[in-house]
């Protein structure tokens, strides 16, 4: 019941909701986020404004677990010597990539990451490829469609939900409720519905009374 709309609960989307929201906050609170070195440092070839960019979000960048390896004398070279006119690829080494919830990123994801901060002003907070991450471990490992659940577990469903941040919508966008009847509007067209009955039988009721009269032998 949702301010008087009595709705149904998609069982799937609803706990693909909750389980987003769990393991989102594992990863951020760090408990489903690791650092895997690379057995081979892997190179990156990256285009001036690239390279400045990963030096101007190094920081967001390590912390969710991507380390490079910058080599100081390119690094004050390539301040001096930026040439919009003329840009130079710069190689950066790639040592070692986050592991969220037991699945390593690569340097693809690390750049789809920074064109995310380039975007964004560094005000991006997950990068793209972890909330996929999220959102494909929710999905599968929410309850499926069909499946049976006792009134217990689907009242913990609703009282889970309720405690998310977008309790209207699955992992991927499409809705958890689907709204079936407004109780409040069906309760006054029922009340209206049955105010005109009632007249109609008073007037039913008059007419039938009148004909009766009319019928009626004259007294004395």
């Amino acid at each position: 019941m949702i301010n008087s709309n009595y709705c149904s609960l998609l069982q799937h989307a609803a706990d693909e909701r909750i389980k987003l929201e769990e393991l989102r906050h594992m990863v951020l609170s760090g408990e489903g986020k690791s650092v895997t070195y690379l057995a081979t440092e892997k190179e990156m070839i990256l285009p001036e404004m690239g390279y400045q960019l990963l030096h101007n979000y190094s920081e967001q960048i390590r912390q969710w677990g991507w380390i490079c390896n910058f080599h100081t004398q390119e690094s004050r070279s390539f301040k001096k010597n930026l040439d919009l006119i003329h840009p130079k690829p710069a190689v950066v080494k790639l040592l070692a990539v986050p592991c969220i919830l037991g699945v390593n990123l690569s340097d693809v994801d690390l750049l789809e990451f920074l064109h995310q901060l380039a975007d964004t002003d560094g005000s991006s907070t997950m990068p793209p490829s972890v909330s996929r991450i999220l959102n494909c471990k929710a999905c599968r490992g929410a309850i499926m469609f069909g499946d049976s659940l006792l009134p217990s577990e689907c009242s913990l469903i609703v009282e889970e939900l309720k405690q998310t941040s977008l309790c209207f919508q699955c992992a991927h966008g499409r809705p958890t409720t689907a709204p079936l009847v407004n109780l409040e509007a069906l309760h006054n067209q029922i009340a209206k519905m049955q105010v005109s009955v009632t007249n109609r039988g008073s007037y039913g009721m008059g007419y039938i009374d009148k004909e009766s009269a009319l019928s009626e032998p004259a007294c004395g």
